[in-house]
Order: structure tokens, then C-alpha cells, then sequence
């Protein structure tokens, strides 16, 4: 009783802003416009967020430092659409994914760049620091048209530092940061950007963050080993570029190397150490006013070497290395504006290392090549985006995909969308060729398939006022399962096939409200049915997939100095068998942060995650983090 009635508290009060939205008075009569938000994560070119074709989300640097959050997927876990799990807390292996898709069907990039790893088709979310991070793009639905392989359930784009001259317009400036945690922990960051007298803009930081950490798994989870499970990191990202009489040159990229601590059944490793690298050199050819070319060499790496003291794991690596060429042309006719863009992309993944039975992959290596292209017209209030790719991948053969997209601005600020994507995710190595005998992996399998549907509405009542809601379904064929070769034998030999069919329909709603200067507030709903339609399996729900979330935000800002806010989450059951006999109860979690500048350059910060240690999972067997306390101090120059 006592978490329904802080979620609903925190709901009431969110919510009563809509009633009293129409009272709001930009002031003498005028018209106030609102600043244009620009995304290039959708179209992977510049677009207008406000009449995106698409549901599209962005988490800006001041939501970051507002967060209590310490890693990625706390951030990500509020986002409507988004569903995160881990394995525990800081540093455990998490992952994320949108709209009830599986992570391996999430699009995860770093600056435009992929980052899964080859063979589990996952990101190494515990590599990304927050305090690297710039935005967040996070693009819903399918946009394999764009994007090629794994963007069945959409993209999240993190784009770290970019650098260029300071907010207050001076040529440098810099930051650091110093903190504390509980459980015992502490982190110190800094970073610099500017603009030399060459024009040169530049961005260089750099984190360190240790916890000793908790006890991850329950006593009854398979290899549970009683003790914390500690966590260490070091990363480092810089950004260059520099803008020319006849386009731009740039190059940006992330590293990070931790070391993680987990529970193994002994003498199986409980020990990993990680590197992740991803990052790019890219040039851009003004052609004319308005027609650009773009060329760009990328790389991503992912390393993970496990271990038990002298006694090895498994060790596996990932290289990526990719080109992208790239052409944008507009014109003008007397009616509309229209804007072409094609290019081609390729890329190479190759995998290393081997599992603890020391047998290696079959294949080690392989290409995928792709040209796509894409159509807008801006036709008065109308907006129509339209894209068509062609992939072809040196294991399975080819994938065409494709997507329509149209906005409506009915009146000033309320925007209808409506889209329709197509999609596909290539298996993993891990799929095709995991050399474990005991869990072979599968040569024949097929590309996952899938069609989305979206139907959404935004409106923008006031400057203080604003509402988005989405409709959607996707249904996914040739799922990837991985299941027992003979179904009657649960603890022998595991393999994986083409045997899942999924249709996955929800609403998505978020509204925020400005109250007066010093009042704000924001609540989202998420409401998703993600049924297996398989044989045998028809009508059940997916395993670990949300299925209802709802989150409020309550800003106070009593002084220019003090700044409050809290957050309450509540998460329904996920299921956590495919029959649904067995399933993870819900939960309340609620959030406090409080940020106080002791002048125009230092700033305290105190966090509470967790303020009632609500004990959950998002795992089976998993703890997720308890109450988790952070303060620090940030000093700019």
C-alpha cells in the first residue's frame, strides 16, 4: 500500500499541471517561440525533433547532472519505451533495449558509431561513463532503412563531448569533479573544450571510478558467492574539428578499460577485465550552398578476458572496422523543399578468442556491404521521409528494407506522425558459431525480420505546456531462440534456431508542465503487451520483457543557487520462463537530488537513488541496487 500511494501522490500532483495549462501567459500578448531542436540520430542527417516522423527522445547534459544515476542504465531505465537489466549493480553486465525488442535488436552507437559486440551482440554499457556524455538521441521503431542490421526496435545514439567555444563564449574552458558513493566508492572526472586561434575546436576528458560495491546475486542463484563485487574503470574521450572554406574535418572517440568482479561457481573465473574503444575520422565537402558530401572511417573494439586468479575464462575480442560515403542535395520547388541523401557503407567484423573449453570459432570474420537512400519533402506543414537500403552480408545473403514516415502540423504546436519500417538483425557469431560443444552455435540460421507501425501525437499547448503520445506495434519473425536439442532435456546440449514469431503493441505517453519559476514537474506511462505468437508458445508473454511502467519528476527551485528534485519509478512483474509459471514481483523505486552552486563556477551535488532500498530485480536471482548515496563537488574554470 505504502508504494501505491507514492506513485500515486507523485502522479496527482504531476499531472494537475495539465488542468491549469491554458492559464499560462507568455506576458503583454506576445507570441513566444520556442527554440528548434535539432537531432541527426533518425535520418542520420540534420532534422527538426519537433516534426520528427518518429518518436524520438532526447536526454541533454542538464538531465544527465540532474540524474541520481550513477551508469547508463539507471539514466536509460525512466525513458519511456526503454527497458534496462543488469545483472546487478555498477559494473555488472546490463543492457538495454527499446520498446520490448531483445538488446541484441537495439541499435547501440557511440557517435554514429556501432559498439555491440560481435558476438554477444550486446554493449558493454559499464565502458560508457556518464560523465563523457554530451546527449542522448534515442530514436523508437524500426530504422534498419538508415541504420542496416539490429535496428528492429530503434537506435540510441550517445554522443559524448564535442568541444567548440564555451557557453559564456570563451575560448576554454574545463571542469572537474570529485565524489564520494555509498556502497563505498568514489570517482574523480575533468574535462577541457574550446577553440584554438586556428579555429580548432577540441574536447578532452577523462574519468576514474572505483566501488567497492555489493553482493550481486541471492544465495539461491547458480554460482552465487557470498561478498561484494567490486567494480573499476578509467576512460578517456577527445573530439576535434575544424571547420574549412570548403567543409569540415572531425574525428571523435571514447576508451575505456575496467575491471569487474562477479559470482562464478568455483574454479570457473569470477574476474573480467574489459577494453572498448569506438571512434571515427570523418570530412565533409561542401559542394554548395546546398549539397554536401561526407566520408568517414570508423572503428569499434571490445575486449573481454575472464579469469579466476592464474585459472583463465573465456576471452573474446571484437574488431569493427567500417567506411561510410555519403551524398545530401536539397532544392527548393515553388511549393516545397525536398532533400535527397544516399550513400553506401561497409564494414568488417572479426571476433577472436575462444570459450573455456579452449575451441575456437569456425569463422573468425566477416563483410557487409550496404547502399541505401532516402527522400523528404517539406511541403508546408507536411513533412514525408522516405528511405530504402540494401544489405549484404557475407554469411547469409542479402536484406532489403525500407520505411515512410509523414508529420501533420494540424495548428501551431499540436503535430500529427504516422510511419511504417521494416527491419532485420543478423546472428552473432555467438549464434552461428559459439564453439562451446555444449552449446553450438548454428550456421544456418536466418536474419531476424520485422514490421513496425507508429501512429503519434505532440503538442506543445505552451511555452510551460507539453504532451507526446505513441501507438505502436511490431511484429518480429525468425526470432532467434536459444532452447535444449531435445526439448525434454533441460540440462543438455543447447542450440539455437529460428523459432520465434513476436508481435509487440504499446502506448507510450509524457507529459511536463512548468508551474512557475520555481515548480516543474514530468510523468510518463508505458504500457506494452509483447506476446510470443510461436507454436506452442501463442498468447504467452516474453520473457523479461516490461510490461507496464510509469515514472514521475518533481523540480523545485526555491533560489537560483538550490535546485530539488524527485523522481518515482514503479515497474509491473516481468515473467521470467517462456511458459509464464514464474515471474519477478513489482516494484516502487524513488530518487532525490539536490544541487546547490556555492557560486557562478562551484557546484555541490547530493543523491539519493533508492531512498527506500527497494529490494528487486530485473534479473532472476539478481539483486538490483539498493539505496545508493552519491555527493560531490564541481569546480569549472
Amino acid at each position: 500500500m505504502q508504494k501505491w500511494t507514492i506513485c500515486a501522490g507523485a502522479f496527482a500532483l504531476a499531472f494537475s499541471g495539465h488542468a491549469n495549462a491554458q492559464d499560462v501567459e507568455s506576458g503583454a500578448g506576445e507570441t513566444i517561440e520556442l527554440g528548434r531542436i535539432v537531432v541527426t540520430t533518425p535520418l542520420r542527417r540534420a532534422s527538426s525533433l519537433e516534426r520528427s516522423t518518429s518518436s524520438v527522445v532526447v536526454i541533454g547534459e542538464s538531465e544527465i547532472a540532474q540524474s541520481a544515476a550513477l551508469d547508463l542504465p539507471s539514466l536509460l531505465k525512466t525513458i519511456p519505451g526503454v527497458t534496462a537489466t543488469s545483472n546487478g549493480g555498477l559494473g555488472a553486465d546490463s543492457s538495454v533495449s527499446l520498446r520490448g525488442t531483445t538488446p541484441s535488436q537495439t541499435l547501440v552507437l557511440v557517435n554514429g558509431v556501432r559498439a555491440a559486440s560481435a558476438t554477444t551482440g550486446t554493449v558493454n554499457l559499464s565502458g560508457i561513463p556518464l560523465a563523457s556524455i554530451e546527449r542522448i538521441e534515442i530514436a523508437k521503431g524500426g530504422h534498419s532503412a538508415q541504420y542496416g542490421s539490429d535496428a528492429i526496435g530503434g537506435i540510441i545514439n550517445i554522443v559524448t563531448r564535442q568541444g567548440g567555444l564555451c557557453a559564456d563564449g570563451r575560448d576554454a574552458c574545463g571542469s572537474v569533479t570529485a565524489g564520494v558513493t555509498y556502497p563505498w566508492g568514489g570517482y574523480v572526472s575533468t574535462g577541457v573544450q574550446g577553440q584554438s586561434e586556428s579555429g580548432l575546436n577540441y574536447a578532452l576528458g577523462g574519468q576514474f571510478f572505483g566501488t567497492r560495491g555489493y553482493d550481486f546475486t541471492l544465495p539461491s542463484a547458480w554460482g552465487h558467492e557470498p561478498g561484494p563485487n567490486g567494480f573499476l574503470r578509467g576512460s578517456a574521450n577527445f573530439a576535434l574539428s575544424k571547420d574549412l572554406d570548403w567543409g569540415r574535418v572531425y574525428a571523435d572517440g571514447l576508451y575505456a578499460r575496467g575491471r569487474i568482479h562477479y559470482d562464478s561457481t568455483p574454479p570457473a573465473a569470477n574476474e573480467a577485465d574489459t577494453d572498448n574503444f569506438s571512434g571515427k575520422l570523418g570530412t565533409r565537402i561542401d559542394h554548395s550552398e546546398n549539397w554536401s558530401s561526407t566520408l568517414e572511417l570508423s572503428t569499434a573494439l571490445d575486449n573481454a578476458s575472464n579469469f579466476r586468479g592464474s585459472i583463465k575464462g573465456d576471452d573474446f575480442g571484437t574488431r569493427r572496422y567500417g567506411v561510410l560515403a555519403s551524398t545530401q542535395k536539397s532544392f527548393e520547388t515553388d511549393v516545397a523543399r525536398h532533400i535527397l541523401l544516399g550513400g553506401v557503407e561497409a564494414y568488417r567484423e572479426s571476433v577472436s578468442g575462444s570459450s573455456i573449453s579452449e575451441v575456437a570459432y569456425d569463422r573468425t570474420s566477416r563483410d557487409l556491404t550496404a547502399v541505401f537512400g532516402q527522400y523528404s519533402v517539406e511541403y508546408g506543414p507536411l513533412n514525408i521521409d522516405s528511405g530504402l537500403r540494401y544489405d549484404h552480408d557475407g554469411q547469409f545473403g542479402g536484406a532489403t528494407t525500407y520505411n515512410i514516415g509523414a508529420s501533420y502540423e494540424l495548428i501551431d504546436g499540436l503535430v500529427a506522425r504516422a510511419s511504417y519500417g521494416t527491419g532485420f538483425r543478423a546472428p552473432t557469431f555467438n549464434d552461428l558459431y559459439y564453439p562451446d560443444p555444449f552449446t553450438p552455435g548454428n550456421p544456418d540460421l536466418k536474419p531476424e525480420k520485422s514490421r513496425s507501425y507508429e501512429i503519434g501525437l505532440t503538442w506543445q499547448a505552451t511555452e510551460r505546456t507539453s504532451l507526446d503520445v505513441a501507438l505502436y506495434r511490431n511484429d518480429i519473425s525468425n526470432q532467434i531462440a536459444w532452447a535444449p536439442v531435445d526439448p525434454g532435456d533441460f540440462f543438455g546440449p543447447w542450440h539455437p534456431d529460428n523459432i520465434q514469431k513476436v508481435r509487440i503493441t504499446g502506448l507510450e505517453a509524457a507529459l511536463s508542465h512548468r508551474f512557475s519559476e520555481e515548480w516543474s514537474a514530468k510523468a510518463a506511462v508505458d504500457v506494452r503487451e509483447p506476446l510470443n505468437r510461436s507454436e506452442g508458445l501463442h498468447g504467452r508473454y516474453v520473457i523479461y520483457a516490461d510490461r507496464f511502467k510509469a515514472t514521475a519528476e518533481l523540480t523545485y527551485s526555491p533560489t537560483e543557487q538550490l535546485q530539488l528534485i524527485g523522481r518515482v519509478l514503479y515497474g509491473a512483474a516481468r515473467y521470467t520462463d517462456e511458459l509464464n509459471t514464474a515471474r519477478l514481483p513489482d516494484y516502487v523505486t524513488a530518487d532525490f537530488t539536490a544541487l546547490y552552486a556555492l557560486d557562478s563556477r562551484s557546484q555541490f551535488k547530493f543523491s539519493v537513488e533508492n531512498i527506500f532500498n527497494e529490494q528487486y530485480e530485473t534479473k532472476a536471482g539478481y539483486r538490483a541496487p539498493g539505496r545508493t548515496l552519491d555527493f560531490s563537488f564541481t569546480r569549472a574554470f
